[in-house]
């Protein structure tokens, strides 16, 4: 007995595009930044053990799912174009809000306040660049899903803007839970404890120019022990 098989693109992996077209092939990297970034938040937890990069990834899940059910409550299509796009799966067939503008959103939202409210040690010069870089990634990425047709301008805006939303409100959340220690307590269990979990990050930040000052440091010492 022959089983039909109806394969649909997995989530924000099937992208097409026009090779000939310089925009259009720069519009692909730009739509693909969210997976470019959570990449980026992988290897930052693996590398460091920091608890900061799994606390803003949990606020892009939450981001996520709360997406999917708009999604399904207003059932807006995606641009004639891409009408078909997804057709058969649970939320890829509808394009409000844009999933990719509202996860850009949410990351520039709550990086921004981590440059303007918790980088102590940048300059206001520097904090502005952050912020304009942040924004503007943003704004490229809402930008590639109108370009190659899997959004309308409205789908975007309305993403980005929920996304940015969302963002600021995780952004005071997470700031009270650290208050108050609910973070800490987190850390506290035993298993995190095991793999050296920490949020140093929150507690004492330390810039690049502060780790190479402890890297000399620890390399003078070790020098000294060895010619004594």
């Amino acid at each position: 007995m022959k089983i039909e098989y109806n394969p649909i693109p997995f989530d924000h992996t099937y992208i097409l595009y026009d090779p000939k077209d310089v925009i259009s092939v720069l519009s692909v990297h730009f739509s693909l930044l969210p997976i470019y970034t959570m990449v980026f938040y992988t290897s930052w937890f693996l590398l460091t053990r920091e608890i900061e990069p799994v606390i803003v990834v949990g606020g892009h899940l939450v981001g996520e799912i709360t997406n999917k059910i708009i999604k399904r409550i207003v059932k807006q299509p995606r641009p004639d174009f891409h009408k078909e796009f997804g057709s058969g799966s649970y939320s890829l067939s509808y394009g409000m809000p844009s999933a990719h503008s509202q996860f850009m959103g949410f990351f520039a939202a709550y990086f921004v306040c981590i440059v303007l409210f918790k980088i102590s040690h940048f300059q206001t010069s520097q904090k502005l660049i952050g912020c304009l870089v942040l924004i503007i990634s943003s704004v490229l990425v809402a930008f590639s899903r109108v370009y190659l047709y899997y959004h309308t301008t409205q789908q975007v805006l309305v993403g980005a803007l929920f996304g940015a939303m969302l963002g600021l409100i995780y952004f005071v959340i997470i700031a009270i839970a650290r208050d108050v220690g609910f973070i800490d307590w987190i850390l506290s269990c035993p298993i995190l404890r095991y793999f050296y979990i920490k949020d140093s990050y929150f507690h004492c930040y330390s810039t690049f120019k502060d780790e190479y000052s402890i890297y000399l440091q620890g390399k003078m010492s070790g020098r000294s022990v060895g010619k004594v």
